[in-house]
């Protein structure tokens, strides 16, 4: 039986369920423009489109309100895979296969997600005593969804390159070394280890 949805919907729907899931809120539009590589106004479309199509709903008014109306179980998995590469529908696919399409997906949400924390701390600067703690929460939350060890790593060795571009362009003769001694002097007991192990 064909879904009510098309397979491009699906995707963004899948987004929205796994989001909510992790985070425990809904995306806003930009998140959705950032994992799928399109513009605000195609995004928007597409939310409008959903909801004009009773897949999902929002509260007029209020950030971040939207909800699925459509059962998760029967939404098709998330690839993480871009936009621009075109996001084909899911055939079938093996229980393995389906956990490595959400695995990846995972993944590139986790990597969207420490760009937008460097962003906004960027516009709105923490103390890296007080940044560093929240962006290892902000990892912890993707082991917790369950995101494998492996994928875990990646995340931490990618918040440590966005570290260091960061520093240097504070102080462009920093070294990547002592960005990380620095970084890592945030870190306290075993989330500090975790963290060494990962470079």
């Amino acid at each position: 039986m064909k879904p009510p949805y098309t397979s491009r919907q699906g995707q963004f729907m899948a987004f929205i369920h796994q989001y909510t899931t992790l985070h425990g809120r809904p995306p806003a539009e930009a998140e959705l423009v950032k994992f799928f590589h399109v513009s605000p106004p195609s995004v928007h479309q597409m939310i409008v489109t959903l909801e004009r199509r009773n897949l999902i709903k929002r509260t007029p008014g209020q950030a971040r309100s939207i909800r699925l109306t459509f059962p998760p179980e029967k939404l098709p998995p998330l690839p993480g895979a871009s936009a621009s590469a075109g996001i084909q529908p899911p055939v079938r696919q093996s229980e393995g296969q389906q956990s490595t399409d959400t695995e990846a997906a995972l993944l590139h949400l986790g990597k969207v997600q420490i760009e937008d924390l460097f962003a906004h701390n960027d516009r709105s600067p923490l103390d890296d005593s007080e940044f560093i703690p929240l962006l290892d929460t902000l990892i912890e939350s993707f082991a917790r969804a369950g995101l494998g060890a492996l994928a875990v790593t990646n995340l931490r060795r990618h918040a440590c390159g966005v570290y260091h571009r960061y520093c240097q362009e504070a102080a462009p003769e920093s070294t990547f070394a002592a960005n990380l001694e620095l970084m890592f002097r945030f870190l306290r007991g075993s989330n500090r280890t975790l963290w060494l192990r990962s470079m």
